[in-house]
């Protein structure tokens, strides 16, 4: 796990519950969702950019990096400074010689607009 003054980070993990809605579809009920804590993590900025489909807004996105055995999935959402994020793509887990060089590795996107 990378330790010292970079991973000094707490994110909060939002994890909702599936359920069914009235067409029999499964969603996310994030009226539900539970929300855990989780310290160690190095957090970097990644870019902003304005919405090209037609909506005034922007997107924002960031990079985290903590435990290697972190409790975090892919249809979770990711607090980090203050600000609820939607995980982009795939949870990384990189293995390392060790337990310092070892880590997940997770993008972030925030939307807004």
């Amino acid at each position: 796990m990378i330790g010292g003054i970079v991973a000094r980070h707490r994110i909060t993990v939002v994890r909702a519950p599936v359920t069914e809605d009235r067409r029999g579809q499964d969603v996310r009920n994030w009226d539900a969702a539970t929300r855990t804590d989780l310290d160690g993590w190095a957090i970097d900025a990644g870019d902003t950019a304005d919405l090209k489909d037609g909506r005034a807004g922007s997107s924002a996105s960031w990079t985290i990096r903590g435990p290697l055995d972190a409790d975090v999935r892919s249809a979770d959402r990711i607090v980090v400074l203050g600000v609820e994020c939607d995980i982009d793509g795939a949870i990384l887990r990189q293995p390392g010689p060790s337990p310092l060089t070892s880590h997940t590795i997770i993008r972030l996107t925030r939307v807004e607009g």
